[in-house]
């Protein structure tokens, strides 16, 4: 028997130690992997934090320097000087953390690259504070610019890289655990199989089971190292105690030096912010009780010092066979920073919108400025102009001259601020129904007299399109084909420009087609898509010898693309280019053919005065002598009586005394402006039951919604400043003949 039992005792013993070593093997080696996964994984998450700092600095190292560059405050100097030492920082730390991967390590060095020609750029910049701004510094700035962008670039496809390796990382830590899972699953099951066959060894058994706890107590502790390596703080709510353990890093993400430890859901709630209590609890009760697939959560919790800390929550609960919460596990991660990220990013978001409502304030305050005394400037230049018969042949030079540059500054202004609109989404279209050959041969007077003054040839077919109203923005329309055939003659020299009007349909779509041909100095193929760019020429000796401000092309393929089209471009160096217009088409046919506008050129020319009589009929609302004198010329032209009101209050009164056909009022003036005027005028009408005065609006505000401020006060129409003689004169007569009509 004591043989037996010591045969049994030895061969049982052989098998438990065996079983036991394969264990402890297994435990530790799955122990060690799973601990290096972890490690791997906290090292992977340590780069991607570090890389996306790389970004946010950068940022701040512009903001620093452009704020130093507008206020010359040391301070922003000082700031733009630790921000450098910051990002120096971060590199060589990621340098350090990828040093075992040859492609993030190339991507750092590109990044070096670039940001050490930024940083020499700031520098360089810097020491220009107090320089005028122009083409140089304009192209220094596209050069910081294109830097930040490669650095933003690179960094994105560096953190891509790691966010792969991260996952990867995840996905094998998952695996390694769900591995380790089953193997002390199958580990347990073979001891309690053993033990359950040395029921008569008690006492050996007993050994065994220490042993095995032992084990499973390293285990644990392997498991928790692993856990203070993720850098969240750990928590597992015990629901049906009310028992929640909390590991340390759960404490020292909130400045307290405890240790491990239990307490309750009360304690929990004590640290949770008062602001943020109420929906945490909510949510927290709607996923419990399911009616949230996850929970995941942003709150404040109170720390040490008292001050609040950003925390994110993450948990997963396990119910019983009821579908009762009994258990929540999560993890608290220290998102604070983040949060202070976002908030910075919001604040200059704010400021961003605040200087781009100042801007659109400034343009509307300039457009006004600039265009009250372009209107005096044009007007007398056009008046001149007409009445040069008397003067010698320098004196009509000089007129023509003041002709052309009021004509230039005139659109220099309009393209500025049309550019403005189109930046900031605010342009809007003004469709309706047009003669289109009407259209062209207003084109065609003012560019054939351009091209006959240049020598060269100008040709404009527009055959094809004849006897059809088109429907769109004929304004915007005018305005494409002015910059074009504008463009087209200046850039030429010899030869001439052609014009060609058709229609062509492509993909089962009517389209218009207008292309422009010159045969002048041509466009290199790498500058096609720079030319449309704002404020770019093909190149610095063509601005020289040209001019211009590089907007029209811009604009145009906006204005172009806005209707539904596009501006395309053939061109060959030396051989001339070929800008064409292509138009969704939105037409109809005239009956009767092509319309013309000699029947209102003919009553244009009729005398007003034949439809007043001989009182004093207009009133004229205007506070720049200027616009007075160009005004009164105007009308004492036309045959009309007039008095002049320089502000608001003046016009109510005079508007009192006498009974005006017309009535011109400006917007702008002191003491009360032309809406408000408007308004008393058309209040005391309804009042006194009187007749209705028309009353044309003058501006030299040119933002969206000035015509709709006009129209929702009472004017009648709305014209812009500089004033088109002939557009005032139309509307005077129209609202002429109306009460003619009407009497």
């Amino acid at each position: 028997m004591d043989k037996i039992f010591l045969r049994n005792y030895l061969i049982f013993a052989i098998i438990l130690t065996g079983a036991a070593g394969v264990l402890s093997y297994v435990l530790l080696y799955g122990g060690d992997i799973l601990q290096k996964t972890e490690q791997s994984v906290a090292h992977t998450y340590e780069v991607i934090v570090s890389g996306e700092r790389i970004s946010n600095h950068v940022e701040s190292i512009l903001a620093a320097q452009r704020a130093y560059l507008i206020t010359d405050d040391k301070d922003f100097l000082q700031e733009y000087e630790t921000k450098k030492a910051h990002i120096s920082e971060n590199i060589a730390t990621l340098s350090d953390l990828t040093k075992d991967n040859e492609a993030q390590q190339s991507r750092l060095h590109e990044i070096r690259n670039h940001l050490s020609n930024l940083i020499r750029k700031l520098e360089e910049r810097t020491l220009k504070i107090d320089v005028a701004p122009s083409d140089a510094v304009l192209n220094e700035v596209e050069i910081i610019d294109k830097l930040r962008k490669n650095i933003i670039r690179i960094n994105s496809s560096f953190l891509a890289e790691e966010h792969g390796l991260l996952d990867a990382r995840m996905a094998e830590a998952n695996k390694n655990k769900r591995r380790y899972k089953y193997t002390v699953l199958i580990s347990l099951i073979v001891g309690t199989s053993m033990l359950l066959l040395l029921n008569g060894y008690l006492f050996y058994a007993q050994r065994k089971r220490n042993a095995v706890e032992l084990a499973l107590k390293s285990t644990e502790d392997r498991f928790a190292m692993a856990i203070e390596g993720t850098q969240d703080g750990i928590f597992d709510w015990d629901i049906a105690n009310n028992q929640i353990f909390y590991s340390q890093r759960f404490f020292e993400m909130l400045g307290y030096e405890r240790k491990v430890g239990i307490g309750t859901l009360e304690d929990y709630k004590e640290m949770v912010h008062p602001e943020d209590s109420e929906r945490l609890w909510r949510n927290m009760d709607l996923y419990l009780e399911g009616k949230l697939s996850e929970y995941i959560q942003e709150f404040r919790m109170k720390n040490a010092y008292g001050r609040w800390v950003w925390i994110q929550a993450r948990a997963k609960a396990s119910y019983d066979k009821k579908g009762k919460a009994k258990r929540m596990v999560g993890a608290h991660t220290d998102i604070s920073y983040l949060k202070l990220e976002q908030e910075k990013l919001e604040k200059e978001k704010r400021q961003a919108e605040d200087a781009n409502r100042a801007k659109t304030d400034f343009l509307a305050h300039m457009s006004h400025e600039i265009r009250t005394p372009l209107t005096a400037i044009s007007g007398i230049a056009e008046i001149m102009e007409r009445r040069q018969s008397n003067l010698d042949s320098k004196q009509k030079q000089l007129v023509q001259s003041l002709k052309a540059s009021s004509s230039s500054l005139k659109d220099l202004v309009n393209d500025i601020l049309d550019f403005s609109k189109i930046e900031s989404g605010d342009l809007e279209l003004k469709e309706e129904h047009f003669n289109l050959v009407d259209m062209f041969e207003g084109i065609i007077s003012i560019m054939a007299l351009r091209a006959s003054e240049k020598g060269i040839s100008f040709v404009f077919d527009y055959e094809a399109v004849e006897g059809t109203e088109l429907y769109s923005d004929k304004i915007r329309l005018r305005q494409i084909l002015i910059n074009l055939i504008g463009n087209a003659i200046k850039f030429t020299d010899t030869g001439g420009v052609t014009i060609k009007a058709d229609f062509e349909q492509r993909e089962d779509q009517d389209f218009m087609l207008i292309e422009i041909a010159d045969t002048g100095i041509g466009i290199s193929s790498e500058n096609f898509d720079l030319i449309f760019e704002r404020f770019k020429q093909a190149n610095s000796s063509v601005s020289r010898k040209y001019g211009g401000t590089g907007l029209g092309l811009s604009i145009s393929r906006n204005l172009a693309r806005l209707m539904g089209g596009d501006i395309f471009l053939s061109s060959e160096t030396g051989n001339g280019s070929t800008f064409t217009v292509l138009l969704p088409l939105k037409a109809k046919t005239l009956k009767g053919g092509r319309t013309t506008t000699l029947a209102r050129d003919q009553e244009t020319e009729e005398p007003a005065y034949s439809l007043l009589g001989t009182e004093k009929k207009v009133l004229l609302v205007e506070d720049y002598e200027g616009n007075i004198v160009v005004i009164g010329y105007i009308l004492e032209d036309m045959g009309l009586d007039y008095d002049v009101a320089r502000t608001g209050v003046e016009a109510l009164e005079l508007w009192q005394k006498n009974q005006y056909n017309v009535v011109l009022m400006d917007v702008q003036m002191p003491e009360m402006d032309g809406f408000t005027a408007t308004q008393q005028i058309r209040r005391m009408e309804k009042e006194g039951n009187l007749e209705h005065t028309p009353i044309i609006g003058m501006t030299a505000h040119a933002q969206v919604g000035d015509k709709e401020k006009c129209i929702e006060c009472g004017m009648d129409v709305y014209l812009p400043k500089p004033l088109v003689e002939d557009d005032l004169k139309a509307e005077i007569f129209k609202h002429l003949r109306h009460k003619r009509k009407a009497a």
